[in-house]
This record gives structure tokens, C-alpha cells and sequence, in this order.
């Protein structure tokens, strides 16, 4: 079984677990915001302790993305601060690893993984995005669909695989006037939808967004209106094929202050009777 949908949790409400020596990133803090039980693909929050190091060289033996939430993250001589975003294959080499004053970082591991301090092994360049420092302005575009009701929209592309047409991305989005606009269409993708809110809010039926909210949308669920009164930056996810969008003819009334009522796994049910109101930033 595929990952269910979840829509939507705000990671402060998920327990943050201490990975254990035997694992990738030995004694990094840990949340799980959802995980494929068939490929074991898995995305995460993970928080480096100040000192964190692994100091050998060696290579991850599957795809890791990320994009760093807060502090820096060393690879080698490669620093990756706050708002730095990577795409490493697996055999790409890695001097060692460091977070000197620890960092709060955004990643998703593409299957099972592991360090390999032996050897070295040929990685797929094609993949590679080795650092994008998305806070420079000249690198975002204003090419976002006409459909997309926001004001202000802008997008930058992180990342397209040429084979699967899957893609990274960030979108802002300026606040609405709920004065003008009053309602929005409905869409649906063929593919995955994830998102992670980097800041601001979205209101959607399910509820209102706020930083470090998180979704998984399988391929066919329609979904909105949506928008958003105090703007929004959004880490978006295309997984398991190209984009596309399928827009309805018609407009529904956005709902801007709709109760917590999300959809979410089993694993996670527990969650959907309180909206999480505090003020942890993940």
C-alpha cells in the first residue's frame, strides 16, 4: 500500500524521536510527517544538534532532498544555511558532514538508506542539484498558472527530473483580499501533491494552514477553494509523474476560517480533534 492521504497535520503536534546510532544521521531528533510502507521513501523534519558530525567520507546509498529550515548544514566544504536547498543521488560523495550550531532541516529519503564509508560509487549527475540558495530574488519568476488565485505569485523551480517529470518548487503568494475575492475553482492533479508551509497561512476546508502545516494528496482528489489572508511561502512536492492541473468551470465560496477537519492515517487519527494553536515554529 501507497502512502494514505493526509490532509493536513502541523508537524508541532508530531513527537520528535532520537534516531538511533545504526541509522543515517546517528542522534539527529526526528519527526516523521509520512512514510510509503512498500518503498519505505520517507519525509521528514530533522533536527542537527549543535556538534553533530559525521567526519569520514562516505556516500548515502539512496536519493536524499532537502532544504534547510533553519541553522547550516556542512557537507564538506558546501555550507547549506537557512533557505538552502539540495538534491544529492545516491553514490554522491561526501567528504563528512557537520552541523557546527545544530540545524532544523527539511528531507525526504527516497527508499531504505544508509551511510557507506567504503569505496566510492558512481551517481546519477543527471539528478544532482547541489545547492540553490533560494533567498536570492533574481532567481524567482512570476510564471505561475493564471488559475491560481493569489496576489503577488511567484515561483521558483528547485528541481525537474527530465525522466519522470516529477519537480520541486517553491511558491509565494501575497495576501487576499477577501473583500475582491470571494470565491476559486477546484483542482485536481493526476500525480502527488506534497506541501510544507515555510510561513503565512492558507484556509481550506480542511482548516487554515500555518507554518510547518504538511500534506500528502494523492493523484485524483479534487480539492479547494483555497487562499490565503496573510500570504504564504510553500514547499511543494510533484511526485509520481509529470504536472498537470485540471481546473473546474466553476468557483466555490473560500471558506477562510473552516475548522480542523483533516484527513489523516490511522497512525496519526488522534490528531484531528484539536487544531494545533501554539507557537513552535515545526
Amino acid at each position: 500500500m501507497a502512502r494514505e492521504h493526509l490532509e493536513f497535520i502541523q508537524s508541532q503536534v508530531l513527537l520528535w524521536i532520537t534516531l538511533p546510532d545504526t541509522a543515517a544521521r546517528p542522534g539527529v531528533a526526528c519527526k516523521v510527517l509520512s512514510k510509503d510502507p512498500e518503498s519505505g521513501a520517507v519525509s521528514v523534519v530533522l533536527k542537527y544538534p549543535a556538534g553533530f558530525e559525521i567526519a569520514r567520507p562516505h556516500y548515502l546509498d539512496n536519493d536524499e532532498e532537502f532544504f534547510v529550515l533553519d541553522g547550516e548544514l556542512r557537507i564538506g566544504e558546501t555550507a547549506y544555511g537557512a533557505q538552502t536547498y539540495a538534491y544529492l543521488p545516491d553514490g554522491f560523495p561526501r567528504p563528512n558532514m557537520t552541523a557546527p550550531n545544530g540545524a532544523t532541516v527539511l528531507t525526504f529519503f527516497e527508499g531504505p538508506h544508509k551511510n557507506v564509508f567504503e569505496g566510492t560509487k558512481a551517481f546519477d549527475r543527471t539528478k544532482l542539484v547541489e545547492r540553490i540558495a533560494v533567498g536570492d530574488p533574481s532567481t524567482w519568476r512570476d510564471g505561475v498558472d493564471p488559475k491560481v488565485i493569489g496576489a503577488g505569485l511567484q515561483k521558483q523551480m528547485l528541481r525537474l527530473d527530465e525522466k519522470t517529470g516529477e519537480r520541486t518548487w517553491l511558491l509565494n503568494m501575497g495576501p487576499t483580499d477577501p473583500a475582491v475575492v470571494t470565491a476559486a475553482p477546484l483542482e485536481t492533479h493526476p500525480h502527488v501533491e506534497e506541501l510544507f508551509l515555510l510561513g503565512g497561512e492558507i484556509s481550506m476546508p480542511q482548516g487554515v494552514l500555518r507554518r510547518g502545516a504538511y500534506f500528502w494528496r494523492p493523484g485524483g482528489i479534487q480539492h479547494g477553494p483555497i487562499g490565503s489572508l496573510a500570504g504564504c511561502t510553500c514547499f511543494f512536492r510533484c511526485k509520481e509523474g509529470p504536472f498537470s492541473t485540471d481546473w473546474t468551470d466553476r468557483a466555490e465560496t473560500i471558506v477562510w476560517d473552516a475548522p480542523y477537519r483533516p484527513t489523516l492515517p490511522s497512525t496519526l487519527a488522534s490528531h484531528a480533534a484539536t487544531e494545533y494553536r501554539g507557537t513552535d515554529p515545526y
